[in-house]
């Protein structure tokens, strides 16, 4: 069964384009998820079966139902943590107005901290979890920051997923954690992803002003397994 035909919330996001708050109001939905990535999430998870799970980013809530449907599906004794400062001042709280209307609230934590704070609080507290969704600022130092931290409260044989893999700065942050951790990719049902990122074709882009995420057509979410809990020597460094 499809996420779409499991969870209605999602269903009438996806067919409305629009996301009630928390008055019921409704607003437009940009910047999410797209269906056929959150589709794959949720079948990821299905795949998985993991406890615990941490996602950075919540928005209108696309990832954040893909993720609770599979663990509500799975029985579940472990839950979705959300790491979203700004679901209140960006996002009008639509995110976790979906988690409410699909009933999934106890199973599911909002964290209202940026990433900096909030994830060094969690391993300080032994949080240990087996998935994670990043999706959170695209600038490299902040992928880098959350993979850092999700590196170290991820169980070997744990997944990592990445959204917007079209842009440079996740695609660099992807190629450290290949080069300086252990990695293997995944196959989720999504196609091939490699984008030339040749500063002629970023020019040609930009002149023809095509957005990137149209013009980079074979581009889609990315997930890779936790093969060992391995870290490099104290001077190691490999071209990323």
């Amino acid at each position: 069964m499809k996420l779409a035909e499991r969870s209605r919330v999602f269903r009438e996001m996806v067919e409305t384009g629009t996301a009630p708050d928390e008055a019921g109001v409704p607003h437009p939905i940009h910047s999410q998820i797209f269906p056929q990535f959150a589709e794959a999430l949720y079948r990821t998870m299905l795949q998985r079966r993991p406890r615990t799970v941490i996602e950075i980013g919540m928005a209108f809530g696309f990832s954040t139902l893909a993720i609770l449907t599979a663990l509500e599906e799975l029985g579940s004794e472990g839950g979705l943590i959300s790491i979203d400062p700004y679901q209140a001042r960006d996002w009008h709280n639509c995110g976790i107005a979906a988690v409410r209307r699909a009933g999934l609230e106890a199973l599911h934590q909002h964290i209202a901290r940026p990433d900096y704070l909030a994830l060094p609080e969690l391993l300080e507290a032994g949080t240990r979890l087996e998935f994670a969704y990043i999706d959170g600022y695209h600038t490299f130092d902040y992928v880098l920051l959350d993979f850092w931290y999700i590196d170290r409260l991820l169980e070997v044989g744990g997944v990592v997923g990445f959204n917007d893999c079209f842009m440079k700065a996740i695609h660099r942050g992807i190629n450290f954690m290949l080069t300086h951790r252990r990695y293997r990719e995944l196959s989720v049902g999504l196609p091939g992803d490699c984008v030339d990122y040749s500063r002629a074709r970023g020019l040609i882009r930009r002149l023809r002003r095509i957005p990137a995420q149209l013009y980079y057509r074979r581009y889609s979410d990315r997930y890779f397994e936790k093969r060992e809990a391995w870290e490099p020597a104290w001077d190691f460094y490999a071209e990323f």
